[in-house]
């Protein structure tokens, strides 16, 4: 992890976004962020690889950038670790401050910081969907924990338009944390603090700040991956608990 390195990459990503302005890029400022800090040489960016474009190639092989929606990716991700070393990263918005831009003037307000703060278990929410793939002796996967702005236009719905409100797009201001997960055992650093040592699909989403969903998807990766197992159940209610430390 290179803070500084990160800031770089940021800064560059955000005089691009300023080029074109808030949103209307084909490329957000945090896509291009990460793949400016992942590989500064743009000449190993968007490169074709058996049939796809790729975010990077370069002597550590491919690294694709998702920032959601693994379900669009699967069917790229399957294909390439058939013959190549993958990492595939994805942001975390551990620290979050929101803006809100009128669609009308374009005017930017209402600067504050999101109570909610992600852990890297929020991961799991898109993890879910590339299950049968998480344990390909090719891939690699990086969580980026980061502390970023999000544009939201005000034109959802209630009094003051904020609900379910269009995002925009969301600007990277700092790294805070990398967690890498090369193996089955490294899931564990994925897992929130505070567990008890028996839980319920429940328990866990209380102590990850996920969906119920979420969580369900986390046990089924946990327990395949062999660092959570199957106890029982607590009236319909499937118990857990940790098959070894959660230390990583």
């Amino acid at each position: 992890m290179d803070r500084q390195a990160f800031a770089r990459a940021a800064a560059k990503a955000a005089d691009g976004a300023a080029d074109g302005g808030i949103g209307t890029r084909n490329e957000s400022p945090l896509h291009a962020a990460l793949k400016l800090y992942f590989e500064p040489r743009r000449a190993f960016h968007e490169v074709p690889v058996d049939g796809y474009i790729v975010d990077i190639k370069n002597e550590a092989g491919i690294i694709e950038i998702q920032t959601r929606n693994f379900l669009k990716l699967k069917r790229k991700l399957a294909a390439l670790l058939e013959h190549h070393t993958v990492t595939l990263v994805y942001p975390v918005a551990a620290v979050k401050w929101v803006l809100w831009i009128d669609p009308d003037t374009g005017e930017i307000t209402g600067r504050r910081k999101s109570p909610k703060r992600c852990l890297p278990a929020a991961a799991f929410a898109e993890l879910g969907y590339i299950q049968g793939l998480l344990f390909h002796p090719n891939l690699r996967i990086r969580i980026v924990m980061l502390e970023l702005e999000e544009y939201k236009y005000l034109n959802g719905y209630g009094e003051n338009r904020k609900r379910r409100a269009t995002r925009a797009v969301r600007v990277p201001l700092g790294l805070l944390d990398e967690i890498s997960v090369d193996a089955p055992a490294q899931f564990t650093r994925l897992i929130p603090p505070g567990l008890p040592p028996c839980f319920t699909a429940e328990a866990f989403r209380k102590a990850a700040g996920i969906s119920l969903s979420a969580a369900q998807a986390a046990l089924r990766i946990l327990c395949a991956a062999g660092v959570a197992i199957h106890t029982g159940k607590q009236g319909r209610r499937y118990v857990y608990a940790l098959a070894g430390p959660a230390t990583g």
